[in-house]
């Protein structure tokens, strides 16, 4: 099965980059139905992603890469090709520790903002959204095609 995984990022273009990829319109899911593709995929599965930026956080992303590899499934990420899993591709030791450690300071940087200032449940939300924003940014800034992380260089 093919899937995509899909966010309000996304335009024409990029659903004429799933459409290529052969992903039915019913295999598009939004990163909040993470957990139902996570239920039903199986070895041999491919998920297609435009960036890494469509996950809801870097934990959201690390931990469902860890279901892609142990499916026996595939990732793959256009706009970041560095961060490509499954079929016998897994990532080095020192990518591995470094989605650890960004996952862990997103998390703690969050946690810290949270507790430290009074705000309503919106404020809360929107400060954690900030937070995964930026970790996102940077996680897809790092391993971009372009960025600094190149294969073979």
């Amino acid at each position: 099965m093919v899937y995509g995984i899909i966010s309000a990022k996304d335009n024409q273009t990029s659903l004429a980059y799933f459409k290529s990829k052969k992903v039915s319109q019913g295999n598009m899911v939004t990163a909040d139905r993470l957990q139902q593709v996570a239920n039903v995929l199986s070895a041999g599965d491919v998920i297609h992603v435009v960036s890494v930026d469509r996950f809801p956080s870097v934990n959201a992303f690390v931990i469902f890469a860890g279901i892609v590899l142990k499916t026996g499934a595939s990732m793959r990420i256009l706009e970041q090709p560095y961060l490509d899993i499954g079929n016998g591709k897994h990532y080095k030791a020192s990518i591995e520790a470094h989605l650890q450690v960004l996952a862990g300071l997103e998390s703690a940087n969050a946690n810290r903002l949270v507790t430290a200032l009074k705000l309503t449940d919106a404020g809360k939300e929107y400060v954690i959204r900030c937070v995964t924003d930026i970790s996102l940014g940077m996680l897809a800034k790092t391993y971009a095609s372009d960025g600094v992380l190149r294969r073979g260089n």
